[in-house]
This record gives C-alpha cells, structure tokens and sequence, in this order.
C-alpha cells in the first residue's frame, strides 16, 4: 500500500531514463500477482471447508483450551479439528450406512463388500459350504467317499434282487428302482453273461406276473435278440434286469481286436528290404550286395511252392540264412515292404553300390578286342569305399560300336527312376549316372520299379554334372542334351540340333563314345548343362493335337536310346545272316 501510494505522489520520469522505470513497475507487477494468487487460494480453501460431509468447522467442535486458536485464513466460526477428534468421527461414519452404493456387475453389496470377493480354486474346493468343495463329486471321488457309497448301493441290490417283491406284482416297479434308467448301455450289455430263451421267458413271468410271456413264439424272441435286448416301452419290466442273448463267440471285446505293434528286425543301420519276386531274385544272383537274411511267406494260402524252393536254394549258395514264417508273419513282411506288393519274398541287403563317378576315360586301343569302357572315380570315404568298391572300368555289350552312357538329372520320382532303369537296361546301354543333388534316392520304391534291373546295371553318381562334362569331352566323349522341341533356349548356333530320326539314321555311336543327357520331369535341362552339349537332340511331335506336347520322361528316354542303338541291332543282326555269330557283341 505505501509503495503506491509513493507511486501515485511520485511525478513522471523524463523520456531519458527508461531503465529505471522498467526497474520500478516490475516489483509492482509481481505483487498483484501474489496478491490475487493468495486470494484465490483463500477462496478455494473456505469453498472446501464448507463442502465438507459434517459441515464446516464451529467453535464448539472445538475443546475450550483450543477455541481462541483460530486460523487467521479460515471463514468465521470455522475451527480446526485434532486428529484423535477427526479419526473418532470416521469411526462414527463407518457405522452408518453410507448414501452411496457398492455394486459388483447388478448385484448390490454395499453391506458386505468383503464378502464379494473372488475365491481362489482351492478356497472354493475345500469350502464345505461352496458346491465346488467336498461336497463336489470330484472331491468325493477322491477320497474314495463315492466308490464306498457305489459299493453299498451294489450290495444291496444284490440282496434285494434274490428276494421276490410283491409290491412290484401289484403296483409295478419297486421304489428303489423307480428313478433307475430304462435302458442299458450297448457297451454294457454286449459284455453280459448269456442266457437261453427259456430262462428269459421264466424271468419275464415271475416278475411281472404275467403269464403271457410264456406263449410267446421263437420268432418274436428272435425279433427280440435282434434289437440288442431292447424291452418294450409298455413292460413293465426294467432293462437292466434283461441280458443279451447272443453267444459269447459274437461278443469279442474290442481290446481283443487291438493288435501289438510290429518291430522290424535290423542287421545293420543302413540295411534295406528288397520285396518282390524279380527284385529278390536278381539280388540273389548277381554279388552286388551284401545280403544278411531272406523272409519267405509259407502260409496256408501259397500257391507256388517251387519258386519257394527255387528261392531257398539261391539264398543257400549265397550262405544267407532263410526264415519261413506264416500268416502271423505276414503283418511284418508288410512293414518290410511299406505295405506294397511283396509276393511273399522280402530281401534285406545292404545298400546298392554306386560309385562317385568324375569323369569318363578315353577308350583304349584294343577296344575292339576287349571292349571296355574307363571310368575316372571321384574321392570318397572308406564306408563307401567297402560298399561301392575302386571300378576303373566297365563292361560294354558291343565291340563294333562304341558305349552309351545315359545321365539323369535331378529326376525326382521314384517311380520314373525305376522304370528308366528298367528300360536303358532292357535296350542295352553301357552305364547310368544319377547325380546326387535334387535326385530322388535308389531306395526301395525305385528298385521295385525297376523289376530287378537295378541290380544288374552299372551305376554310377555324379556330384558336379558340368565338371563332368568338360572332363568327358575332353576325353573324347559327344554329349548330346535331351531337349524340348522348338529353337534352342539358349539362342547359339555352335549346338546343332537333332531329331530322333537322324540319330537314328546316322549312327553317332558308330563313330565315338556318346553321353545322353536326361533332365527333370518338370523343368528339364539346366541351361548351363544344354550350353555344355555338343547336340540337343529331341523327340518331334507327329499328332495334329496340341493337347499332349510331351512325353514321360522313362518313355522319352526308352526312344531317345532306342534310336541310338539301332546300328548295334542291325549291326547284330547282319551278323547273324553271315555266320558270324555274336561273338563280337
């Protein structure tokens, strides 16, 4: 207040001094400031003093010794309470029901809001009090309460089914049995002891006291049985007092039918099991394999017990143990064969050889004389080594035409990889090789299609199919890709392109050594192969039809060396008119 009114009485600083105006009206600014803040504080606290629930303070809430300590910036009458005062009248208020409500969901629980809380499982199971404690089933079964109540129900129905009720001949069903069920379950009543007719008969008459019962005909009990001991809804008789009439020889538990699983015996971890007649046969004859034991089936039903013997005795030379098993056998012969036609024959033998093969060799100089084809093997490890063995060199089937050595890559199904084999072996090709990525594996599936081929063909892997490529030519071998009809995808002029029926005419295998490349199924030759190849040879398509523009890939590769063999059959057979016989081929 003084400092305004030295403001007011004060004259006007001249123009010159600008600083010391600002000095003077800035404390000015920042009291009015605190003057209306404090202000406002003031009113919002006796606004609150007043919304209190008891009212605001008065001077005879209050002790006497206290009633002249009032607050300078509280309303008049107001007095400030002590804390025991204060704590006394929430005490008092806790007593009374409050104006407001508590509820959980719709339910009202002001009055107990301590009893509405969530139970824990546990609090609710052993509650006795709760459904869910012991009174719940779960408990009781638990602690064996149930099954001794269970036990003396049972009891006493067997003592009260001995003794005839005449209660029940005058007003029908007993009391004790009014709130049973009607009807028996199926699966209890297939596992009842029998009875004949006339005990069902006897039992119906002397429990309802009907003596109609008795003329009743065969036919109709027979009606009857076949209904699975149904009762008419009219009797008076309960179900579970009727059993089931037919023989036990009909009612075989289903347990009964449940078979053990079957365990196949293993000699070696890598051990396989050849099936069928052809594919054991031929790895009985051929010393391909290591073979360890031969499965035959001997059951009641065998039809061919010559090829059996025939079967015992090329197992016998081979010094490979025999074992004859019947019709409970024949579950594990399936196994063996993963459930596919076996013939009654199962093989187990170690794995096929099949050498890593890196290149193929220039032919030698008596070739003529001893035709034989070099082959360069690739490195691998001395388990393989025991399976596959170091060939340096294989047979050819010609000596006036050079050999025919047919590569499959990346032929994923089984099926067609056996019936390949099946085939080049058929025609007369040298050799196959197989390469080892993104070909399907020479298993089971694959010899059995290959109906005992496999185990007669010289088989070969090829791990890199361009390296061995470039080593081939370089050795003087002609590659010739198999390829789709059209232009070349490759675009260069430097592969000459051929049809089936030039290779059949001009005869290439008469002139050097040829390498028939073979791709998938779906995709064909990489193009890095076809770049390789010194021809791309394809198979033109004769029909008008654009609705078949392939072949399968074993069909094309059964024409493709078709077609290349056909000088060594002419060649055979010009031999044979001259005398010569076939002592060249």
């Amino acid at each position: 207040m003084a400092l305004a009114l030295v403001l007011r009485t004060a004259r006007p600083l001249p123009v010159a001094a600008p600083a010391l105006n600002a000095t003077l009206t800035a404390p000015t600014r920042r009291h009015a400031s605190l003057v209306s803040s404090l202000a406002a504080i003031h009113k919002g606290l006796a606004r609150s003093e007043r919304a209190r629930p008891q009212g605001a303070r008065t001077d005879k809430d209050r002790p006497e010794e206290s009633t002249n300590n009032k607050a300078s910036n509280h309303p008049e009458g107001a007095t400030r309470m002590t804390y025991a005062e204060r704590q006394k009248a929430r005490e008092e208020l806790s007593k009374q029901r409050p104006a407001f409500k508590i509820r959980k969901g719709k339910k009202d629980i002001t009055e107990y809001p301590d009893k509405a809380k969530k139970k824990s499982r546990q609090a609710r199971f052993y509650d006795p009090n709760s459904p869910f404690g012991k009174k719940s089933l779960v408990y009781q079964l638990k602690t064996g309460k149930l099954g001794a109540e269970l036990k003396g129900l049972l009891s006493q129905d067997g003592d009260n089914a001995s003794e005839p009720s005449s209660a029940f001949e005058r007003t029908g069903p007993r009391p004790d049995l009014k709130d049973r069920p009607r009807r028996v379950a199926a699966s209890a009543s297939r596992h009842r002891n029998t009875t004949n007719d006339m005990d069902v008969v006897a039992e119906l008459s002397r429990t309802t006291g009907d003596s109609s019962w008795s003329s009743r005909s065969e036919e109709q009990l027979s009606t009857g049985r076949a209904r699975r001991g149904r009762v008419r809804r009219d009797s008076p008789m309960d179900a579970h007092r009727l059993r089931e009439t037919r023989p036990v020889s009909d009612r075989v538990p289903k347990a009964a039918k449940v078979r053990d699983p079957v365990s196949i015996p293993y000699t070696t971890a890598a051990s396989q099991f050849l099936y069928g007649k052809s594919v054991v046969e031929a790895a009985l004859r051929s010393s391909r394999r290591k073979l360890y034991k031969l499965y035959i089936y001997g059951g009641a039903n065998r039809q061919n017990p010559h090829e059996d013997h025939l079967m015992q005795s090329l197992a016998k030379r081979k010094d490979v143990p025999v074992t004859v098993l019947d019709e409970g056998g024949l579950r594990l012969m399936d196994k063996m064969a993963q459930s596919r036609p076996h013939n009654g024959y199962v093989l187990e033998a170690s794995p096929l050889p099949q050498p890593p093969l890196k290149a193929l060799g220039p032919l030698p100089d008596d070739y003529a004389s001893n035709p034989r084809c070099p082959v360069e093997l690739a490195h691998q490890s001395a388990e393989e080594a025991v399976i596959n063995g170091h060939p340096t060199s294989v047979p050819c089937p010609s000596a006036t035409h050079k050999p025919l050595v047919v590569v499959l890559d990346r032929i994923i199904d089984p099926q067609n990889l056996g019936a390949i084999l099946r085939t080049v072996s058929f025609l007369g090709a040298t050799a196959v090789a197989i390469t080892r990525p993104g070909s399907a594996p020479l298993g089971n599936v694959a010899v059995k299609a290959s109906a005992g081929a496999s185990e007669t063909a010289n088989l070969f892997a090829v791990d890199s199919l361009p390296q061995f490529l470039n080593d081939s030519r370089a050795n003087g071998w002609a590659v010739y890709a198999a390829v789709a009809q059209g232009p070349s995808p490759t675009g260069t002029k430097q592969r000459r392109h051929v049809s089936l029926i030039d290779v059949a005419e001009t005869d290439p295998l008469k002139r050097e050594p040829c390498v028939l490349l073979v791709g998938n199924e779906g995709q064909g030759l990489d193009r890095l192969v076809v770049k390789k190849a010194d021809y791309q040879v394809n198979i033109p398509n004769l029909s008008s039809s654009s609705t078949v523009d392939s072949l399968n890939v074993s069909v094309a590769t059964g024409l493709l060396c078709s077609a290349f063999l056909t000088g060594v059959v002419k060649e055979r057979e010009q031999a044979e008119a001259e005398g010569r016989g076939p002592a060249l081929f």
